[in-house]
């Protein structure tokens, strides 16, 4: 007990310290004395009311509802796992329910969990809409921003806007993390503060706004082969693909065609800057978006499909959350025009 004591320097300290299961065991605390020492943390912990609540304890309860990963979560938020669990500790007992249960070698949430994400996502978006008002100006700012986009977007509006806001004298601190295909996986849209895709997810939290549409083409090496001309040439045709993950790929996205005529791909890679490499000086094709050949596909040669096909729009969306924030509106506002001006160029 004297070494259970001494190893806290307050009462306090003590009682986090005996919630967490790698103090337990590093400490060769007896079970019994552990149980003693959190039974009275929890009878102290549950006269803490509602006011107890902060949004940084809500925006960690958040982070592992979609991480479902305490050490992941921690990596987001920066800080320690042990923070993240002592989080989590104050949070059952303020709920009165476990919250998170471990499944194998992972955690999920309990229906209790679930049943908060809403009210509590609501909840931090309130607090932050007290911002909206001040006054923003981007050059007495860092303005930091975690963006969702794939490498295609990415290359074609980022430079350019980077550039613009250097010339400038705006302090930026962009990070890029890679969407995918983000209607599969709507965690996704809460990692960051803008996603740039051409497939948005389909919720009504989520606002979107169209950047630029362009047909599907085929992409291929004149040097090499000839473009299909028929449906049925193409059908035929080697094909190049990107995939995202396992169940992800580009592909998915074709507006208005029946992909299960075309045969697997025999070459996918991870991004649409890769395709070129494998491209060139073969016979492969893939089907990407006309604009493409302003940037990662601008090596390649392209032609109609031989089908008609609709147009794919690539949409910007964002979090209702963020909807009214002075940076995040600035923000939009600067890549809706640097689309713009990169349009009006090739042209």
């Amino acid at each position: 007990m004297r070494r259970l004591m001494t190893s806290s320097t307050s009462l306090t300290g003590l009682f986090y310290c005996c919630l967490t299961n790698d103090f337990f065991i590093s400490a060769n605390i007896p079970i019994f004395t552990y149980l003693i020492y959190r039974y009275i943390f929890i009878h102290i912990m549950s006269k803490i009311d509602y006011l107890g609540l902060d949004g940084h304890t809500l925006t960690t309860f958040l982070t592992v509802l979609q991480e479902a990963s305490v050490s992941k979560a921690a990596i987001r938020l920066n800080v320690s796992q042990s923070a993240v669990s002592h989080t989590l500790d104050k949070l059952r007992v303020t709920f009165d329910d476990p919250l998170f249960v471990r499944s194998g070698r992972g955690i999920v949430p309990t229906a209790r969990a679930i049943s908060l994400h809403e009210p509590i996502t609501s909840i931090l978006g309130e607090l932050k809409s007290l911002t909206y008002e001040r006054d923003f100006d981007p050059h007495n700012e860092i303005i930091e921003f975690t963006i969702a986009t794939n490498d295609f977007p990415m290359r074609l509006i980022f430079p350019k806007l980077l550039k613009n806001l250097y010339s400038q004298n705006i302090k930026t601190k962009f990070h890029f993390i890679p969407s995918g295909v983000p209607s599969a996986n709507l965690s996704r849209t809460s990692r960051c503060h803008i996603l740039i895709t051409p497939a948005p997810p389909k919720d009504k939290n989520i606002f979107k706004t169209k950047l630029l549409q362009s047909k599907m083409v085929c992409f291929y090496d004149a040097e090499t082969r000839k473009p299909p001309k028929t449906w049925q040439q193409f059908v035929d045709s080697k094909y190049a693909d990107v995939k995202f993950s396992d169940t992800e790929s580009s592909i998915m996205v074709l507006p208005s065609i029946d992909t299960s005529s075309l045969k697997p791909p025999t070459i996918t890679v991870p991004n649409f800057s890769s395709l070129p490499d494998f491209i060139k000086g073969t016979n492969l094709i893939t089907t990407q978006l006309e604009i493409m050949s302003l940037g990662v596909l601008k090596k390649l040669d392209y032609v109609p499909l031989p089908k008609k096909t609709k147009t794919l729009n690539l949409f910007m969306a964002w979090h209702k959350s963020d909807d009214e924030d002075p940076a995040h509106l600035w923000l939009r506002q600067q890549i809706i025009e640097t689309v713009n001006l990169t349009i009006l160029d090739a042209k």
